[in-house]
């Protein structure tokens, strides 16, 4: 429940370290881009199938059946106005896919932002092309990583749902795992900031499971939110470098926050009561 806690203290943290003049720039500019790509993508394609369907009232309808007329043209503006809103629901599904891959390279800028604000410990010295490419590698490593874990989960999700009276959990164990690629894509551009690899990065990661867990499922609900999405992503990248230098990384930290103090008290109390749990089974 601490690290549940946690996870949602970690976005409200960077929600507000987002809004500092000193990182302004990296999250406007790539919610920006998202906004013009998603807004021109969405218009074309709605464009392009409304006009298609209303070529479908062209063909008028006379004899008998002519009273029908108003019916069609009325179900033809409704199903017009469906697609639009199905358009809006299926970008903003499948749209962060893409735009995590396209701006990679932004989220890395910021994650090394992020990294000289809070940590005390000086990055090693790279060019900004090396970071670039290193980065975009590691993106696609990590989609292959999850693309093919994920056929194994949906097939896992199919069995449950062919199941009768089980099948209500299909659902959950598909948002669940969304849930966890998501802790684990944002956490990662802090920990590749910091050069540390994929496989290390992972295994720390488990240490933390619930941790990781729950601030994916937090942001995976905040991006079924459509617009949402667009801005959430630079917010859960500076969270999710938080995570990996103040949880996982065993770095020092130079910044004080109230917030932080109050989460390293928790996870302290935390500890201390499960040591007293652990005493207690012992004895």
């Amino acid at each position: 429940m601490t690290q549940a806690f946690s996870a949602l203290n970690y976005l409200l943290r960077a929600w507000r370290l987002a809004r500092e003049k000193p990182l302004l720039p990296w999250v406007v500019i790539p919610a920006l881009f998202n906004l013009i790509l998603f807004g021109g993508l969405y218009y074309l394609a709605g464009s392009a199938l409304s006009t298609w369907i209303s070529s479908w009232a062209g063909a008028s309808i006379t004899g008998f059946w002519s009273f029908l007329a108003p019916v069609v043209d009325f179900l033809i503006s409704a199903t017009i106005v469906l697609v639009w809103i199905l358009l809006l629901a299926l970008f903003a599904s499948f749209f962060t896919i893409a735009v995590q891959l396209i701006a990679a390279p932004f989220m890395g800028l910021l994650a090394e932002r992020v990294d000289h604000r809070i940590c005390a410990s000086e990055l090693a010295p790279e060019s900004t092309g090396a970071m670039i490419l290193r980065t975009f590698s590691r993106e696609l490593r990590k989609t292959w990583d999850w693309l093919w874990r994920s056929v194994l989960v949906l097939i896992v999700v199919a069995v449950v749902w062919l199941i009768p009276g089980v099948n209500i959990f299909a659902s959950v164990i598909w948002f669940l795992w969304s849930g966890w690629l998501l802790g684990v894509q944002y956490i990662d551009y802090g920990a590749d900031t910091r050069q540390t690899s994929f496989h290390d990065m992972k295994r720390a990661l488990r240490t933390k499971k619930v941790l990781v867990l729950s601030f994916g499922c937090a942001v995976l609900a905040l991006t079924m939110i459509p617009l949402l999405n667009l801005l959430i992503m630079p917010v859960a990248v500076i969270a999710g470098t938080m995570i990996w230098l103040e949880t996982l990384s065993g770095l020092p930290i130079k910044h004080s926050d109230p917030l932080a103090e109050q989460l390293t008290k928790q996870s302290g109390d935390g500890k201390i009561e499960q040591d007293h749990r652990d005493t207690k089974r012992l004895s």
